[in-house]
């Protein structure tokens, strides 16, 4: 009897699962039609590659500006050249110590105005080492004035921080092993 009584839950569960598996999914196409169109306000784009050959972006996010990435580029060169004894070579290990990410405003000429951290593990010592190697690269190669909003560019850059303290910035990273 308490055999038969679970057997018959069993399927009872088992005919819900499939009735809810059932209710979720869409429809199949009808033969012939083409694929529903995405939703959303947004046309769907090309997704676009990551300077440095990084991995594609999902389709939908706003195409990147190629003046800017240029200019990221060149800032991330230059953060590199002032901090040469703070770098490690090649690509980030997969367990970084940390992956900070600062939010800088620099002017026309390229003086870093402002800077934060807006991501962080909250590792003191490495927030204030990023910031630091910040201002050591400080003037940047001024922005393209396409770039400017009153004067000002505000950008983000990340830090690949290994356990041994160096880092790289991500603009210039190879990708992760």
């Amino acid at each position: 009897m308490e055999t038969t009584l679970s057997a018959t839950r069993l399927t009872l569960l088992a005919a819900i699962a499939g009735l809810l598996l059932v209710a979720c999914s869409s429809p199949p196409p009808a033969p012939g039609s083409a694929p529903p169109a995405p939703t959303g306000s947004a046309p769907a784009t090309e997704p676009s590659r990551a300077v440095g050959g990084g991995s594609a972006s999902p389709v939908g996010l706003a195409p990147r500006n190629p003046a800017l990435e240029s200019w990221k580029r060149s800032a991330a060169q230059r953060i590199h050249q002032a901090n040469q004894n703070k770098l490690f070579e090649g690509r980030p290990h997969h367990l970084l110590q940390a992956v900070i990410v600062v939010e800088a405003t620099v002017d026309r000429n390229g003086n870093v105005v402002t800077s934060k951290v807006t991501r962080s593990p909250k590792i003191k010592k490495l927030d204030d080492m990023a910031l630091a190697s910040l201002k050591a690269a400080s003037p940047l190669p001024a922005p393209p004035q396409t770039l400017l909003v009153r004067g000002n560019l505000v950008f983000s850059e990340t830090w690949l921080v290994q356990n041994d303290g160096t880092f790289q910035v991500r603009t210039l990273a190879l990708p992760q092993e």
